[in-house]
C-alpha cells in the first residue's frame, strides 16, 4: 500500500515532499548566515526568504514567524554543539578530562562556526520553545541540564562531594561559559588562558577529588 501511495500522480507526493524539505533547508541556511551576519531584531523573514532564493510566502509554510525560525536555528545550533561534546569525551571517564574536552569542542565548533554560537545564544529572552510535553524550555536551561547530568554522574562516582547540587551546578556553567566568553572575547584572553583559567575555576569550584 506504501508503495502505490509513494507512485500516485507519477511520484508527485515524494518529490512534493522533497521539494518542501529543500525549500526548508535553504530557508535554515539563509537564516544562519543572516543571524550571524545581522543578528535576530535586524534580520527580516523577506530578508530570508530572499536569500534562500524562494518566495516570501514560502517562510511562512515553515516558520509560523521569524522566532520560530530562529528556534529552529538554535536547535541545530545546539544540537551540533552537543554532538561534538559529547564526541570529545567518549571514552574519558575523569572529571578534569571531560570538562577540558567540552571546552575544547565548543572552542573549536566557535572557531570552525564564526558567530554561530554567540549568535544562537545572543539573547536569552528568545530562547523559550516548547518541549514534547508543551513546556516551555529555555534552550540554555538544556545546555545546563546536560552540564548537570555529568556533574550527577561524578557525584554519584564520588568524584564531587554530595552536598554539591548537581542541577544548580549545571546551570551556573553554562552562565559561566556564556558570560566568560563574551569577556575573553572583547579581551582577547587567548583560548588557552581561558580553557585553563575555566578548568580550574570549574573543579575547585565543584570540589573535585
Amino acid at each position: 500500500m506504501s508503495n502505490d501511495t509513494e507512485l500516485v500522480s507519477d511520484g508527485q507526493p515524494a518529490r512534493s515532499n522533497r521539494r518542501k524539505e529543500e525549500s526548508r533547508r535553504r530557508l535554515l541556511d539563509a537564516a544562519r548566515d543572516l543571524f550571524v551576519q545581522k543578528g535576530y531584531h535586524d534580520t527580516r523573514p523577506q530578508d530570508i526568504a530572499k536569500q534562500a532564493g524562494v518566495g516570501h510566502g514560502t517562510f511562512y509554510l515553515h516558520f509560523a514567524d521569524k522566532k520560530a525560525c530562529f528556534l529552529a536555528f538554535v536547535d541545530e545550533a545546539r544540537d551540533e554543539v552537543t554532538t561534538a561534546c559529547m564526541s570529545r569525551i567518549e571514552g574519558i571517564n575523569d572529571l578534569e578530562g571531560q570538562v577540558r574536552g567540552i571546552f575544547d569542542a565548543v572552542f573549536d565548533y566557535g572557531e570552525a562556526n564564526p558567530g554561530v554560537f554567540e549568535a544562537a545564544v545572543t539573547d536569552p529572552g528568545l530562547l523559550t520553545s516548547n518541549d514534547n510535553e508543551g513546556r516551555e524550555v529555555n534552550v540554555l536551561e538544556q545546555w545546563g541540564d546536560v552540564w548537570g547530568g555529568i556533574i550527577a554522574q561524578h557525584k554519584a562516582d564520588g568524584a564531587i562531594p554530595d552536598d554539591i547540587d548537581a542541577e544548580l551546578a549545571g546551570q551556573a556553567v553554562v552562565g559561566m561559559l556564556r558570560q566568560s566568553g563574551i569577556v575573553a572575547r572583547r579581551r582577547d584572553f587567548g583560548r588557552d588562558r581561558l580553557t585553563d583559567a575555566l578548568v580550574r575555576l570549574l573543579l575547585r569550584g565543584l570540589g573535585a577529588r
